[in-house]
């Protein structure tokens, strides 16, 4: 199992009180991985906002407004559906900083037409400039998968 850099995560988020920002993210393939790991920063009541869970494509389409057809074109575990969870994210959780995260942790019962276990789909909008970045991890273990995206997303903030 691979370990969470705390010391990582308490410089970014040094970094966050120092500029007051603060942060809110929406998970599917974490499942709220991501932010529970916030929620155990010392700082998480100053900087974490809140998550959105969107493991279900319901919740993608009828909660953050992700249209329908991005998903049935390009699958909603893509690069193109992580970054369309942005805009519903702001509307539902104003923050300076929102964090979508999808991919593919584990084979499910059908096989994905272009994504591989192991990948994993990160956009990162701050103050209207977004970032995104798809990383293919190596694990076919769940956890390990949330926990090396989880070292992936904190490398990549510094």
């Amino acid at each position: 199992m691979v370990r969470i850099d705390h010391q990582l995560l308490n410089k970014v988020a040094a970094e966050l009180v120092k500029r007051r920002w603060t942060l809110a993210t929406v998970e599917s393939m974490t499942a709220g991985f991501l932010s529970s790991i916030w929620s155990l920063q010392v700082d998480a009541g100053d900087i974490l906002k809140g998550s959105i869970v969107c493991f279900e494509e319901s919740v993608k389409t009828q909660l953050l407004r992700v249209p329908q057809y991005l998903i049935d074109t390009y699958t909603a575990e893509s690069m193109e559906v992580t970054k369309a969870l942005i805009p519903g994210l702001k509307k539902r959780m104003p923050a300076d900083v929102h964090i979508a995260l999808t991919g593919v942790a584990y084979e499910g019962t059908r096989k994905h037409p272009t994504a591989e276990v192991g990948d994993v789909f990160i956009a990162i909008n701050i103050h209207g400039i977004l970032v995104s970045r798809v990383y293919s991890l190596p694990s076919r273990n769940a956890a390990d998968t949330y926990a090396v995206s989880y070292t992936h997303l904190r490398a990549h903030e510094t």
